[in-house]
This record gives structure tokens, sequence and C-alpha cells, in this order.
């Protein structure tokens, strides 16, 4: 009887003990966001934009940021809980969502934390005077959200007292100084790059990658379908136009006349908007600069001037004389992006025009084919006088 006691003792103990292993085990992965050889339960991957890809997991994700200038490579990788406590192979670069608070350095990322009603979350800017967003002003007005000086030369002292949840910021092919004492100090430095998407749909599809910060990734789904509704459906529009003008774009800046490459963002909206455009077969990143008289030739018989740096005609032509030369100035048709723009500089073309490519597109359309969208008024550009 004795034995028979012991025997199921030591069983029961040995029984005991195998089940506290197992579920200490199951805690350490449930508290762990390891990714030796897990595989996502799904993955977001944007349907126009390059940069990003998130990952989805049982108890955290994954956003993975590309490097615009090495193709194929990771430049960052960051880490989104859905609680404190989880564990992450890096620690500098996990958050948890949704966002309190957050430092943000770039106009663009304005509209889409407006867009997702996540404005009471900022609580630092760069550049607080040339902000359009009228309740991110008032927020900076009252004192809700801190100037933390210029996007190119951040307040790090500002920053680090402020102590965001996560600072998020442009990234460029070159070492930020203030960047990375931020990034030491403990306050994750999130790199959006929506700018260096050639695509305009590209460019407004970065609100998937904000949302998901903030745990609103469905919110960001509907935003998205709505403006790519609208886009494809006046890039169709457009198609429809029995003539295609020729058009000009840009102006001269201390000698120089910065023009949109062909395959650049602004390029894609010209093609879109069914014009043609002496640049259009250029694949040169970024702009390409050219002189005035190269400008002059290229465009002198253009009927159509778009992007034009001027608040009138009279005042172009004060700037230089040789701008009437130009048969667009010469019939009046000069437009500019200024449309929406405040006492203090803000001008909404370059805050929320990021995510409303299909009202750019729509501007486009009704300067350069008029008939197809007979009752439509201009949003963010407008015809100088």
């Amino acid at each position: 009887m004795y034995f028979c006691r012991m025997f199921f003792l030591k069983r029961f103990y040995w029984l005991a003990a195998c089940c506290m292993v197992f579920l200490m085990s199951c805690n350490r992965t449930q508290n762990s966001a390891t990714e030796s050889g897990a595989k996502p339960d799904s993955v977001l991957k944007p349907k126009y934009a390059t940069g990003f890809v998130i990952e989805y997991y049982r108890n955290y994700k994954t956003v993975i940021v590309f490097n615009p200038w090495k193709k194929g490579s990771v430049q960052a990788k960051y880490y989104i809980l859905n609680r404190k406590g989880i564990r992450t192979p890096d620690e500098s670069k996990t958050v948890v969502a949704p966002l309190r608070s957050i430092a943000a350095t770039s106009a663009t990322h304005y509209a889409y934390l407006a867009a997702l009603n996540e404005l009471s979350s900022v609580t630092g800017i760069s550049s607080p005077q040339l902000v359009y967003n009228p309740e991110l002003i008032r927020r900076c007005k009252t004192g809700q959200t801190i100037d933390l000086g210029d996007a190119f030369s951040l307040n790090v002292e500002k920053t680090l007292a402020l102590h965001p949840q996560v600072l998020m910021m442009s990234s460029y092919n070159q070492a930020d100084v203030a960047a990375e004492r931020i990034a030491r100090s403990g306050i994750p430095v999130v790199f959006n790059n929506e700018w260096m998407e050639t695509s305009p749909l590209g460019r407004a599809e970065w609100i998937k990658f904000v949302a998901a910060f903030y745990n609103k990734e469905r919110a960001a789904e509907t935003i998205f379908n709505r403006v790519e509704y609208g886009y494809l459906n006046m890039k169709a529009l457009a198609r429809k136009a029995k003539d295609r003008p020729d058009i000009m774009v840009g102006s001269n800046f201390k000698g120089t006349w910065y023009v949109p490459s062909g395959k650049g963002f602004m390029g894609n909206l010209l093609a879109d908007a069914n014009v043609r455009y002496c640049f259009a077969a250029d694949t040169t990143t970024g702009s390409i600069p050219v002189n005035f008289e190269q400008a002059l030739q290229h465009f002198v018989d253009a009927g159509i001037w778009l992007n034009c740096a001027a608040k009138s005609l009279k005042g172009l032509l004060q700037n230089d004389v040789r701008y009437g030369l130009f048969r667009a100035y010469k019939q009046k048709q000069v437009y500019t992006l200024d449309n929406r723009i405040n006492a203090s500089g803000g001008n909404d073309f370059w805050e929320g025009g990021v995510l409303h490519p299909d009202v750019i597109l729509a501007d486009f359309i009704r300067i350069v084919h008029p008939e197809l969208l007979p009752g439509y008024r201009l949003f963010y550009m407008t015809k100088l006088e």
C-alpha cells in the first residue's frame, strides 16, 4: 500500500513539473516577438507604394521600411506591440499601439494623421508657421503641440524633454546626427519615406503605414480606397479627351529652371492627365535642372503653364521680362499651386495634397481639358490674373 502511494505521488509530481515547464514555455512564447523562422499570420503588401510592408503576428506586427536608395535592402524594422511586456529583437524600435504621443516633422505626415482623426496625439512638429491644417495651428497656439524647430536642424533638447512615443521623420540619403542622438535616448525614430514614391497613389497609400501605429488599418483602407476610386475615374476621364495640349511646368529659380522628370510623381500625374510634356520619356530621378534658354526652347509654344511660382501675371513679368516670350503667358494660361494657402505661408497642396492625388488630377484635367469637367472648381490650383 505504501509503495503504491509513493508511486502515484512521484507520478503526480512528475506530471505537475511537466505542466509547469510547458506553461512557462508558452508564456515565454506569448511574451516574445522573435523572428526565428516564424511565419506571419498575414502580410499587408501595398498595391502602389513600394517603400514598406506590414507583417502581422499573434501579439505584434512588424513594419518594414525599405531603403529607397539601395533596392532590395531594409532601412528599418519597427515592432508594434498590442501590449507591454513583449520582448522584441530591437527594443529601440519597439512601440505599443495605439500611440498616445508623436512628434512629426513633415507637413505630409499631418495629412495622414488628420484623416485618421489622430491630431490630438501630435505633441511636437517642425516649422509650425508652414502648417495649413487649422486644428494643428490651434494646438500650436495653445501649447498642446510644441515647435521643435526646422526638420533639417531639429531641436534635440526640446525633443528629448517632450519625449514623444515616436519621432516620425522623412529620411534622406545621408546621416542625420539629430535623429541618431534622439534614437540613442530611447525615442524610436520612425522613417516615413512617402516622398520617395513616384506613384501618386503610392504616396497616398502611406496612410496605411501611419495607421499601423494606431491600430487603424481598416480606417486607412477605407480612406485609401475612396482616393483610389476617385483617381482612377479621373484618369479614365482624361483618356476621353480629343486633344492633348502641350504644357510647361515650373519656373526659373536663381538661374535654374527645375522641371519634373517624366517618371516621377509629377510626371506621372501629367501623364494621367493626358497631356504632351516634352520630358515625359525622361527617367531621371528627381527634378531636371535646365537653364532659361533651354526652358524657352522646350516650352515656348506650350499653351498651358502649370505650377508657376508667382502671385500674378504682372509680378511674373517683373521677375523676368523673358517670361513674356512664352505662348502660355501671352494667352494668360498660367496656373499656380497657391489656391489653398494661409497668411503664414502654409500651403495645403504640400500638406493635404499627398493624400489627395485624385483632387490634384481633377484640377489638372479641369485646366487642360475643361470640356471634361465643365462644372468643376479648382481646389489646389488657381489661375494667375
